[in-house]
């Protein structure tokens, strides 16, 4: 597989032809969009609530919006041939992945929990050392030394350990780094349909029936957050798909650092979250271990789905 190709792009995993511009567009796009949902989930916390009735929201109104697809008979096929238990291994990493980052926003700034989220392709490279017996360079074992180190400075652990939100995020970044894994193992006959549908599924499952238990109707004020969730999951995982297709893998996962940047913008403009030089400190050092990661090529077929 070549660098700058997605490994379940197209229904057929087909490879379109190199668009750079509008690959680098749809990135540019995910790192706005992304920053803004964490500010929807902040704002329904503040309305009442819980993370299983936010996520099962956003779970249902993906589906809906899926399941008008099945109608087309080459669709059913791509799910019904699609090799289940890797999709079913997939979507459990990632929406445990996904509650991960929910839970945490609810009390962290958005800035603190998406740097937290960069340490995942330095875990994923780690991971692949130790499980599918990956070498690491010198540099690689720097850049991953700095990064955890760069992740302890934002994570501030005290003389009473991390704090339980600051925990959570970690966890979501060890859930979303197998998830990468997952995707690299996951047969190249898996279409991209099939892989959000089966994410989707696996979010009504665990999110939207238990949520029924507490169910609750949005009021006329809070259904444009709720809204939001639905079309930003979905928005999201349609621009990674055009983005790693249309364009260098690599530069995609640089771009999308610049996520740090609205997180932060939003954070200060919508809840006065401020970063301190510590923070500053840390993150630098997670993004540099990201980046050279990302040099590396060693994750060049990227997740299509994110941790938000």
């Amino acid at each position: 597989m070549e660098r700058g190709t997605l490994v379940l792009a197209g229904r057929s995993s087909a490879v379109l032809a190199s668009r750079p511009l509008i690959g680098f567009a749809a990135m540019l796009g995910n790192t706005i969009l992304i920053p803004t949902m964490a500010v929807a989930i902040k704002y329904l916390t503040v309305a009442g609530f819980t993370t299983i009735q936010m996520l099962g929201w956003r779970s249902a109104l993906v589906m809906a919006v899926l399941l008008p697809f099945l109608l087309n008979r080459q669709i059913r096929q791509e799910i019904i041939s699609a090799d289940l238990k890797a999709h079913l291994f997939h979507a459990t990493l990632s929406v445990a992945s996904m509650s991960c980052f929910y839970f945490a926003l609810r009390t962290l700034p958005i800035v603190t929990v998406t740097s937290i989220n960069f340490t995942t392709p330095t875990i994923a490279m780690l991971l692949a050392s130790l499980l599918y017996k990956e070498s690491i360079s010198i540099k690689g074992w720097l850049a991953l030394i700095a990064g955890f180190l760069g992740a302890l400075l934002v994570l501030k652990p005290d003389l009473n350990g991390i704090s339980p939100d600051m925990l959570v995020v970690l966890v979501g970044s060890f859930l979303a780094a197998c998830t990468n894994l997952a995707v690299r193992r996951m047969p190249a006959r898996s279409s991209n349909f099939a892989v959000i549908f089966y994410l989707t599924c696996s979010g009504v499952i665990f999110f939207s029936l238990p949520g029924m238990l507490d169910f609750r109707v949005p009021l006329r004020s809070e259904w444009f957050w709720i809204l939001m969730l639905g079309f930003v999951a979905l928005a999201v995982h349609v621009l990674i798909i055009l983005s790693y297709r249309l364009a260098s893998s690599m530069l995609i996962g640089v771009l999308d650092y610049l996520r740090i940047i609205w997180a932060l913008a939003f954070g200060y403009f919508f809840f006065g979250e401020e970063m301190s030089l510590i923070d500053g400190i840390g993150v630098a050092m997670i993004c540099v271990s990201g980046l050279y990661t990302f040099s590396e090529g060693r994750l060049a077929t990227q997740i299509i789905s994110k941790p938000l």
